[in-house]
C-alpha cells in the first residue's frame, strides 16, 4: 500500500535516500495533446519531492538531422542546439547552466540528466521530469537515452478531444484537412499517437503505465496513489490541492486558466458533438475506442460517411508522419534544401569568396515597414488585426525568429551574411510555417554566386508574404520585440516602430487569468511568491525598454498608442496610426472583424473575433485593494509617466519597501542576467 506522504514520514534523510536510488529525468508525462496532460503535470509537480516541467520539447528536437544511433556525444555545437531551442527557456534555469551540465557530461543523457538535476534543485526537489505530450512519438529515443525514466501514457476519449481541439484551434486543427473535416484531422490525430504511444510503450516493461483521464479527474486519490506508487514515491496529499490558493474561477475561462480541481464535464461529446460528428470520428478511431474500453455510439457506419472517412485516411496516409507532429511534405522540403544547401557550399568552397551583390542593411526593401510591439497582453493582437485589415499592409503573425537568429548567428555569418543553413533552419522553426512560404520560394532569395545579407534576406521574405497577401506592404507583429527595436532599426533603418501601452493594472489582471503566464511573467522566480508585483515589474520593462529604445528615433519612425484611446475610439486612432504609416485612412481597419465573429459567450475576445471593445478588463471593478496597493508600489511611478491615475495615491512605507526588496529579487532572477536593463532601473543599482 503506499504510504503518505507528510514531514513526519517524509524528513529529510528520507528524501535523500529517494534521490540517491533515483536518476533524472525520472519520469515523463505524455498523451495526445489535449488529453489533461497539464491537469496531472500540476498534480505531479505538487509533490514534495518531483519537479515537473512543462511542454519544453528539447529532448528528441535538439538531435534532429542526426545518426539515430543512441547516445551521441557530448559536443559544443550539440550544447548549443539545446540552448537554441526555443522552448528550452521553460525551464526558467540560469545561462549558466548548460555549461555546469557539461562539466561532467560526456554523452547527450548524462548532459540532459544534469540539466534536469538542475531544474529538480531550482525548486528544491531531487527529482524532476518533464510533462510533453508528443513525446509519445519519441518514446524509443527517450527509453536509449534514459532506461531509467518512467513513462506515464494518459489517454482520454478520442470525442471529448475533438470538441477541445476544435475550440483551441492548434494541432489537428491547423492541418489542412481541417479545413474540410476538422473532426477527422482530430480523430487521426488522436488515433496515431494513442496508438504509438502504446506501442513503443509496451517494449518498455515496468517502466510504462497508462492512466485514464476519466479515471483521474473521477477519483483523483486512488488514480494518483497508483501513479505514486508506479513512479517509487510515497503518496503526497498536496497533489490533490495543487490548485488552492491558485483557483480563479470565471465564466468564459478554461479549467486550464482557471486552475480548476479535477472536474467532471468539463467536455461531454455526448452532449455537444453532432450525430454526424460522432459517426465520422468512431468510423476513423473506433477501433481504439474500444480497445481503451470507451463505448460507442453510433452503431453501423453509414456509406456517405464511410467514402468520408476513406479520403481522409487517404489524405492522411499522404502527407502525415508516424513519428513526428509534422508532415512528411515539410519534411521532405527540408531535406531536399538541405541538400542542396551542402551542394551550394562544395561548390563555393571549390570556387572561393564570390563577389558581394548586396551586404548593406540599407539595400533591404520598403519591408518589414512597421513593426507592431509591447508588453504581452497589451492588445497587440488587436492592433495587428485592425492593421492586417488595411488594404495595403499584410501584418504577419508572430515570427519570434527575426531577431534571434541575427543575434544568435544562426546560418548568419559574423559579417551579417546569410549562410545556406539559414533556410533548414528557418523551415525547423515552429513558427515559421504560419507564415506559408515553401522552401523553393525561399531558395529564390539566396541565388547561388551572391552573398545576400540577413537584412536583405529578410526583406524578401516579409514581401513573399505580402505577396501572397495580395499587398504591397508587409510587417510584424510580435510584442517581445520592443526589446530588440535598436536592432531592428539597424537592420532596416527605414522600418517604423508601433509601440502599443496598456495600463499596467489591467496587463495584470489579463496575465493573472491567462493560463500561458508560464511562458511570461510566470517564468520568474518571484511569481510563485507574488504574481502581482512581478508582473507590475516584468510590465515596466517591457515598456520602459520600448519607450528608451523608440524615443531616438523620432516621431517619424517612432509611434506610440494607448490601448484605452484605441477602444475608445478606434476611427481617430487608426486614422493617426495611418498617417504615420504613410497609407490612405481605410473603413476596413474598423471592420476587420466582419464575418468572422464567433457568438460562443465562452470563447475569448480574441478567439471569439469579437470588434473593438472598451471595458474588457477594468481594474478600477476587478482588482483587490492589496493588489492595487502592491502593483503601484511596483510600478506607480510609470503609471503616472504614462497619463494614468493612481487608486492609492502614495503608496504607505512597508508597502514602498516591500516593492523594493521584490525589485531586487527580480533584477538578480537569472532570466534578465544577460537581458537589458531599462536605463533606469540600471541607474539604480549600486
Amino acid at each position: 500500500m503506499t504510504q503518505p506522504c507528510n514531514q513526519a514520514y517524509l524528513d529529510e534523510a528520507a528524501a535523500a535516500a529517494i534521490a540517491d536510488r533515483c536518476r533524472n529525468p525520472h519520469l515523463f508525462v505524455v498523451g495526445c495533446l489535449r488529453s489533461g496532460t497539464t491537469l496531472l503535470q500540476r498534480m505531479l509537480d505538487s509533490h514534495s519531492l518531483l519537479a515537473v516541467g512543462y511542454d519544453c520539447h528539447f529532448i528528441p528536437q535538439a538531435l534532429r538531422g542526426m545518426p539515430p544511433d543512441g547516445d551521441p556525444a557530448l559536443t559544443p555545437a550539440l550544447i548549443d542546439r539545446v540552448r537554441q531551442e526555443p522552448r528550452f527557456a521553460r525551464l526558467g534555469l540560469p545561462d549558466t547552466a548548460p555549461d555546469e551540465a557539461a562539466r561532467t557530461a560526456r554523452t547527450y543523457s548524462e548532459f540532459v540528466s544534469a540539466i534536469y538535476t538542475a531544474f529538480g534543485r531550482l525548486h528544491g526537489k531531487p527529482l524532476a521530469g518533464e510533462k510533453a505530450p508528443g513525446y509519445c512519438r519519441h518514446l524509443p529515443l527517450l527509453h536509449t537515452l534514459f532506461p531509467w525514466a518512467r513513462v506515464l501514457h494518459l489517454y482520454r476519449d478520442g470525442r471529448d478531444i475533438a470538441l477541445s481541439v476544435l475550440d483551441w484551434g492548434k494541432g489537428p486543427a491547423k492541418l489542412e484537412l481541417a479545413a474540410e473535416e476538422p473532426v477527422a484531422a482530430a480523430a487521426l490525430w488522436w488515433r496515431r499517437d494513442v496508438l504509438v504511444g502504446r506501442r513503443h510503450g509496451a517494449a518498455l516493461s515496468g517502466m510504462y503505465r497508462e492512466v485514464c483521464y476519466e479515471s483521474l479527474v473521477g477519483d483523483p486519490r486512488a488514480t494518483l496513489q497508483g501513479v505514486a506508487s508506479f513512479l517509487d514515491l510515497p503518496f503526497d496529499e498536496a497533489m490533490l490541492g495543487f490548485h488552492e490558493g491558485k483557483t480563479r474561477y470565471k465564466p468564459g475561462r478554461s479549467a486550464k486558466a482557471s486552475w480548476l480541481p479535477p472536474t467532471q464535464g468539463l467536455r461531454d461529446w455526448r452532449q455537444q458533438m453532432s450525430a454526424r460528428d460522432v459517426e465520422l470520428f468512431e468510423a476513423l478511431a473506433g477501433d481504439v475506442l474500444g480497445a481503451l474500453g470507451y463505448e460507442l455510439a453510433a452503431g453501423r457506419i453509414s456509406r456517405p460517411v464511410e467514402m468520408t472517412a476513406q479520403r481522409c485516411r487517404r489524405w492522411w496516409a499522404e502527407n502525415m508522419s508516424e513519428t513526428d507532429g509534422g508532415s512528411r511534405r515539410l519534411e521532405r522540403r527540408a531535406a531536399a534544401v538541405e541538400r542542396r544547401a551542402q551542394r551550394r557550399q562544395g561548390r563555393r568552397a571549390r570556387s572561393g569568396p564570390s563577389p558581394v551583390k548586396s551586404s548593406d542593411p540599407a539595400g533591404a526593401g520598403a519591408n518589414p515597414c512597421v513593426f507592431i510591439v509591447g508588453c504581452p497582453r497589451s492588445g497587440t493582437t488587436l492592433l495587428k488585426r485592425m492593421v492586417n485589415a488595411h488594404p495595403q499592409i499584410a501584418i504577419t503573425p508572430e515570427t519570434h525568429w527575426v531577431p534571434r537568429y541575427y543575434k544568435k548567428r544562426i546560418g548568419v555569418t559574423r559579417d551579417g551574411l546569410v549562410t545556406p543553413d539559414l533556410i533548414p533552419s528557418l523551415l525547423a522553426y515552429y513558427k515559421f510555417p504560419n507564415l506559408k512560404i515553401d522552401a523553393a520560394e525561399l531558395e529564390q532569395l539566396l541565388p547561388v554566386g551572391a552573398a545576400v545579407s540577413y537584412s536583405a534576406f529578410v526583406s524578401g521574405v516579409f514581401d513573399l508574404y505580402g505577396r501572397h497577401q495580395g499587398k504591397p506592404f508587409a510587417g510584424d507583429k510580435t510584442p517581445g520585440y520592443v526589446q530588440d527595436i535598436a536592432l531592428l532599426h539597424e537592420l532596416w533603418p527605414s522600418a517604423k516602430f508601433v509601440h502599443l501601452i496598456r495600463d499596467g493594472r489591467d496587463v495584470c489582471l489579463s496575465m493573472l487569468d491567462w493560463d500561458r503566464a508560464y511562458r511570461t511573467a510566470g517564468r520568474f522566480r518571484t511569481w510563485a511568491d507574488d504574481p502581482v508585483s512581478t508582473t507590475a515589474f516584468w510590465w515596466e520593462r517591457f515598456v520602459r525598454l520600448g519607450r528608451e529604445a523608440g524615443a531616438p528615433l523620432g516621431p517619424a519612425l517612432y509611434h506610440e498608442v494607448h490601448y484605452e484611446s484605441l477602444v475608445a475610439d478606434p476611427a481617430q486612432e487608426s486614422a493617426s496610426l495611418c498617417a504615420f504609416l504613410g497609407v490612405e485612412p481605410s473603413e476596413a481597419m474598423i471592420k476587420f472583424h466582419e464575418g468572422r465573429t464567433k457568438a460562443d459567450p465562452d470563447l475569448s475576445a480574441k478567439k471569439a473575433w469579437r470588434p473593438v471593445t472598451a471595458g474588457m478588463r477594468d481594474w478600477r471593478q476587478q482588482m483587490s485593494p492589496e493588489d492595487l496597493e502592491r502593483f503601484e508600489a511596483a510600478a506607480g511611478e510609470l503609471l503616472e509617466e504614462l497619463g494614468y491615475e493612481r487608486a492609492v495615491g502614495c503608496p504607505p512605507s512597508p508597502a514602498l519597501a516591500y516593492a523594493e526588496r521584490m525589485r531586487e529579487q527580480f533584477m538578480q532572477d537569472p532570466r534578465l542576467q544577460r537581458r537589458n536593463l531599462p536605463r533606469r532601473w540600471r541607474a539604480a543599482q549600486p
